[in-house]
């Protein structure tokens, strides 16, 4: 490959490549497959002066609706939880194989085998609704597996056996595939309680808060010592979201956003951003 290409492309670089493909091909598929319907034109400055009405309308629905309440604060303890474990994950990987170039090696296979373990868990969300016996309980139940997760990766990490190297991969497939199982039921929740009309103002919020949430844990571990202290600060938080999803809430019609707004803020694989 290398001297194919005058050492323009060397193997390391052939994974991103393809990854960069199959972005390509995604992207077309979206512009081919789901059109958008015709909307009033606008400019720059109307976009970014309505940026701020879109998030503060978003928070009064959220303050308004228990439900999507619930959905918003689970986003930002996802956020936290995914902070954590992508901010431990690749010292904890260098300290097990004893280099930073070995470690890397290994985080890119733990990298891989997360997004892995988040598809299993969104295949698995349909079967985790039925068993729980609604949308609500498969929240809190996928949130409860993934927050063992990090409460058995913070157990762990102090120990350098072979026993304890096993259950923090357990505990590490674990953080990815109950938010994998988590998320679409948030999204049909979501949904269903929120009219189309408001559904890109909620949409955007829940990314907003995964995110503030994600960014101030990370600061918050810079200052933490090393040891578990730091993923039983994650999987803490992630707990406290599954708890609040022990009541259910009760059902009403879709409620509309009365600011609605045609911006939205991308999120970054997951919840759903994951890994």
């Amino acid at each position: 490959m290398s001297k194919a290409t005058s050492e323009l492309v060397l193997p390391l670089s052939v994974p991103l490549l393809l990854g960069a493909a199959v972005e390509i091909a995604f992207v077309l598929y979206v512009l081919t497959a789901l059109p958008e319907p015709p909307r009033p034109t606008t400019n720059l400055r109307e976009v970014l002066r309505g940026i701020p009405a879109t998030v503060m309308g978003g928070l009064r629905f959220g303050g308004r609706d228990a439900l999507v309440r619930r959905v918003l604060l689970t986003a930002a303890a996802a956020g936290s939880a995914l902070a954590a474990i992508e901010l431990l994950t690749p010292g904890r990987a260098a300290t097990l194989t004893g280099a930073s170039e070995s470690g890397a090696v290994l985080f890119a296979a733990l990298a891989c085998a997360g997004f892995v373990c988040s598809g299993i868990g969104s295949h698995l969300a349909p079967l985790a609704a039925r068993l729980t016996g609604c949308g609500e309980r498969a929240v809190m139940a996928s949130l409860g597996i993934s927050a063992s997760g990090l409460l058995l990766l913070g157990a762990t990490a102090a120990l350098t056996t072979m026993g304890s190297t096993v259950l923090a991969a357990i505990g590490y497939g674990l953080v990815y595939l109950g938010l994998g199982m988590a998320g679409p039921s948030e999204n049909d929740l979501l949904h269903r309680r929120v009219a189309s009309s408001g559904r890109a103002t909620a949409l955007s919020v829940q990314s907003l808060a995964q995110q503030l949430m994600g960014a101030l844990t990370g600061l918050i571990i810079g200052a933490l010592p090393s040891g578990p202290l730091p993923w039983l600060l994650g999987g803490t938080v992630l707990l406290a979201g599954a708890l609040l999803w022990i009541h259910r809430s009760g059902p009403t019609s879709p409620t509309p956003e009365p600011t609605s707004q045609p911006h939205t803020v991308s999120s970054s694989p997951s919840t759903a951003e994951l890994p």
